[in-house]
Formats: structure tokens, C-alpha cells, sequence
């Protein structure tokens, strides 16, 4: 006979039925690890979970098979068709009006899915790259020490990082790991070259607002186009005499960050902002009051061209 105890199902005799070695408990999967209720090993793959030794000794038993369950409700059976109606379909029921007739059965088609192709970018062959730079690609530790580390080969993964389960691994390869430390060492699936240079993701979140100002004799008029801004979570902020920090929250999860450096100074303590429905309107007191023939440092001074 065989025996069902959790953990054994090994075959016994009258002789052997006090030799059994099983799991009293129940099993345990929770986040990719496997083992008993009854004592503290775990492991990760299925073929390991089966080989872990019982915790506890016993007579062997055999398995229970499970009874069906009855129910005591009446049992009902189908009415034979009483009429036949104008298209040859069986009707059932004593009534005309109880009609049922059997439901066509229809199968969702199973979605599409579009696997992205991935496109290997690589560094611009006139890019200058400091020394000691680390190459950006997923799973790669090497350096930039001279020009020929361009050539060398990179042993990288193009997929991203997934951590799911209590398993670590890549999308792009099948191999994985339960401890981060293995996980670091699965070793790339795709062969290329280094990049050292990290290639800039837009945002598509961001927005780029007109702007637009003017000047009077002691503030310059400073405004940003922009409607619906969030007055709660919106900020402007004066950092210093030639700095001001603008950070717009706007509708649909967009916003608007900028840095402006200043031409001139200005008087952190009295310059202001208001937020209108259509519009952020900033105040910057001059300190001194000079004129000003640009507002940000880096643009082209507006004097020094006119003719």
C-alpha cells in the first residue's frame, strides 16, 4: 500500500506501516518560497520543496479519498420539449410564455500581445567620456579607462529588472534568483558595446509654458501662460538675489519645473507671485533699481543690438 501522509507516499507492509516520516502541517507557497506550516525550511524550486525531509515519525497511512458530497435538495430534471415553435426549436415549459432556450456559447478572442522591438543605442563616436565612467547598461560593472574601451565587448541585459514573488530576475532572460546577491551575478544575455554616456528620457509629463514680462521703474513684471494651475500644491520660490524656482502642478498629472537665473538682483523679501486662473503673474523687485536689458543671464542682451 501506498502511504498518504504529507511529505512521505512511500509503499509499505504490515512490517513497515511504524516506519513513516512526514509533515504533519499543511504546505506553504507565499512569495515564491515553498515549505511545510510545520517546521521552518524553505526553499524556491518545486523539485526542492518535494525533497525536504519529514519533521516528524509515525505509522504510515493510507490515503483518504474523498467522499462526493450529496445534497439533500431535491433533485430536478429537465422538462421535455411540450412544443415545437416556428424555426424547429424545442420549447420547454407548460406555458408559452416560459420559454428557455440554450445560450450560444462565445469565445473571447485571447488579446494580442506586442512584444517592443529593442533598439541598441549607442555612445556618439566623437562623445567625450570622462575616465572612470561606469557603463550604463543593465548588468554591466565595467569602466571607461581609455579609448579602446569603446571596442570592448558588453555583456549586458536589455530588459528591465523584476522583482515578482519573492524571484528576482531579468524580462529579457529566464533565469532567477531568490537573493539579491545572485541576482546580481546572473550573468547578461546580450553581447554589444559599452555605453558610458546615460541617454536622457523626456518626461512626457512635462509642459512647456509661454512666458513673457515687462518692466517699470523699480520691478520687473514677470508672467508664466498656464491655465488651472494648482494653487495648493504650486510653488515659486525666491532662492537668492539672482535665482527664482518655479514649480507648477498642472491637470492631468502634468507639470512645469524651471530654474531661472537672473540677469540682475532682486529683493527676495519684497518680490511676489499671485496665481490666476490662466496665468502665474511674478513680481521681482529690483535691487538696485536698474534697468534691465534681459531677464535670465544666458539670454542676448537686448541693448547691445539696437541700431
Amino acid at each position: 500500500m501506498k502511504c498518504g501522509n504529507n511529505g512521505c507516499g512511500k509503499e509499505y507492509t504490515e512490517e513497515t506501516v511504524g516506519q513513516c516520516c512526514y509533515h504533519p502541517g499543511s504546505a506553504i507557497f507565499h512569495e515564491g518560497m515553498k515549505g511545510w506550516s510545520c517546521c521552518s525550511k524553505r526553499v524556491v524550486d518545486f523539485d526542492d520543496f518535494l525533497q525536504i525531509p519529514g519533521c516528524s515519525t509515525g505509522q504510515h497511512k493510507e490515503k483518504e479519498e474523498k467522499q462526493p458530497t450529496t445534497s439533500s435538495a431535491k433533485t430536478t430534471t429537465t422538462a421535455a420539449p411540450t412544443n415545437i415553435d416556428s424555426n424547429g426549436r424545442e420549447v420547454y415549459g407548460t406555458h408559452d410564455k416560459e420559454r428557455f432556450y440554450p445560450k450560444p456559447v462565445t469565445t473571447q478572442p485571447k488579446p494580442q500581445i506586442t512584444v517592443k522591438e529593442y533598439i541598441e543605442l549607442n555612445d556618439e563616436p566623437n562623445a567625450i567620456i570622462k575616465e572612470g565612467a561606469k557603463c550604463t547598461r543593465n548588468g554591466c560593472t565595467a569602466t571607461y579607462v581609455n579609448e579602446q574601451s569603446r571596442e570592448e565587448t558588453c555583456t549586458y541585459h536589455p530588459g528591465d529588472a523584476v522583482f515578482h514573488e519573492g524571484s528576482k530576475g531579468w524580462a529579457c532572460c529566464k533565469p532567477k534568483a531568490a537573493l539579491f546577491e545572485e541576482f546580481l551575478k546572473i550573468k547578461g544575455c546580450r553581447e554589444g558595446k559599452h555605453k558610458f554616456i546615460p541617454t536622457e528620457v523626456k518626461n512626457e509629463n512635462f509642459v512647456e509654458c509661454r512666458n513673457d514680462w515687462y518692466q517699470s521703474f523699480d520691478c520687473v513684471h514677470f508672467t508664466i501662460y498656464s491655465k488651472n494651475v494648482n494653487k495648493e500644491k504650486s510653488v515659486v520660490e525666491f532662492v537668492d538675489r539672482n535665482t527664482v524656482s518655479v514649480d507648477l502642478v498642472l491637470p492631468n498629472d502634468k507639470y512645469y519645473k524651471k530654474t531661472f537665473k537672473l540677469a540682475n538682483s532682486i529683493s527676495t523679501t519684497k518680490s511676489s507671485f499671485s496665481i490666476l486662473s490662466t496665468k502665474v503673474e511674478i513680481k521681482l523687485y529690483k535691487d538696485p533699481q536698474d534697468s534691465w536689458s534681459k531677464l535670465e543671464e544666458n539670454e542676448v542682451d537686448l541693448y547691445r543690438y539696437q541700431v
